[in-house]
């Protein structure tokens, strides 16, 4: 995890932990519940092909969003169905190319949380994974900007998705909590861009991303 990373967690954590006096700590209401919550995404460098050949992309930071339903069967276990997006420009191709353009990210995961209810910690930690599909747009003429005239590489596609989640959470009352989590996202299988330009593709690129996610979760539940 990079620098932003560890700095966003750990203050939001510290956050989750200033809150401690006077409150429940743990949201174990059982039945259905709202999550909002959205933050930091980063994608490291990704390898692909352009026409055949090998080379590296780099990403600037962006910004992702989630919304979940979700129903607790126990006081440890939810499960959830979200939905989410993430947005990232493109920056260089091979650390020196400059390239321009936007990715967009939309995915619906079914999720599985198992929160660990610790006596006497006043968070309580949980992990969990989904599964699901990853809706992958490519936008805002994406090119080569010193070509001329550039290639547009504007296409999408679907693929099956993952991701697996660590975060801890705090309830402010027994039916609202506040959380901090990191997010492990990324897809089964590349994806294919072909270009404006007949014969011209991008394939072999498989998007991964690191996020850091705040969000608040209301529950139904009794």
């Amino acid at each position: 995890m990079k620098k932003p990373h560890v700095t966003l967690g750990s203050m939001a954590v510290f956050g989750l932990l200033a809150l401690a006096p006077g409150a429940a700590g743990a949201q174990t209401l059982h039945g259905p519940y709202l999550a909002v919550g959205g933050g930091y995404d980063d994608m490291p460098d990704r390898d692909l092909s352009i026409n055949g050949f090998g080379v590296s992309s780099q990403w600037k930071p962006g910004l992702g969003v989630f919304a979940a339903f979700g129903y607790r069967l126990s006081p440890n276990l939810r499960l959830e169905l979200e939905g989410s997006g993430r947005e990232a420009k493109v920056k260089a191709f091979n650390d020196v190319n400059p390239w321009a353009g936007k990715q967009w990210d939309n995915s619906v995961m079914a999720n599985v949380l198992w929160d660990f209810n610790i006596k006497g910690l006043p968070i309580t930690p949980y992990v969990g994974g989904g599964l699901g599909a990853t809706w992958i747009i490519w936008g805002d003429n994406f090119r080569a900007t010193r070509q001329n005239p550039p290639t547009i590489y504007d296409a999408d596609s679907w693929r099956g998705g993952w991701q697996g989640i660590v975060g801890v959470s705090y309830a402010v009352s027994p039916k609202i909590a506040v959380a901090v989590d990191a997010r492990y996202h990324g897809a089964f299988g590349d994806y294919k861009f072909p270009g404006s330009v007949a014969g011209r593709v991008i394939n072999q690129f498989n998007p991964e991303t690191r996020s850091v996610f705040v969000s608040a979760r209301y529950s139904f539940g009794s």
